[in-house]
């Protein structure tokens, strides 16, 4: 998998999630902490399992061990969160961009919460974490339907074509 297909679908990524904070901005605050008993019960803890692992990924891609998710608070409000993730995300996009095809091979060695050890290569485990983003907030996304409300556009398509240079 080449370095620019990498570095592109983490961008895709960072927009998706920036464009559903958006939307997740105009909805009321007992809309953003309604139990709509989802795997994460609310859209708001949905967010911060996003941000949470998010976190933990670049954490161990520093070759560090995170103990829990909690290690990374996401602050009271949209606006707390998006400045903490995108902080987060911009050093995630750094990092692949300093990667070299070699390095993507290399095995990643890390832990999970529960201290049981995993291994593989970078590049898959960073496709899981950004991979893993797209599930969350495609939840989110029925969530806002069963809230009444129309959801963002979050396509990697549309991405595309937002992003596209003419």
């Amino acid at each position: 998998m080449g370095n620019e297909i990498l570095i592109d679908y983490l961008r895709y990524s960072c927009w998706a999630s920036g464009t559903l904070l958006d939307a997740c901005e105009q909805l009321t605050d007992e809309e953003l902490h309604h139990d709509l008993r989802t795997a994460y019960p609310t859209v708001w803890a949905t967010l911060v399992h996003i941000y949470q692992a998010d976190c933990t990924w670049w954490t161990r891609f520093q070759r560090k061990h995170v103990s829990s998710l909690s290690e990374f608070e996401p602050g009271s409000s949209i606006a707390d969160l998006r400045e903490r993730w995108m902080r987060t995300l911009a050093k995630l996009q750094e990092f692949a961009q300093s990667r070299t095809e070699k390095q993507w091979r290399e095995m990643l060695i890390y832990h999970n919460t529960k201290g049981t050890e995993f291994q593989q290569p970078l590049w898959q485990a960073f496709m899981h974490m950004a991979n893993h983003a797209t599930l969350h907030r495609g939840q989110i996304l029925a969530m806002f339907r069963q809230l009444d409300r129309v959801p963002p556009s979050v396509d990697i398509m549309n991405y595309s074509k937002a992003t596209m240079v003419s």
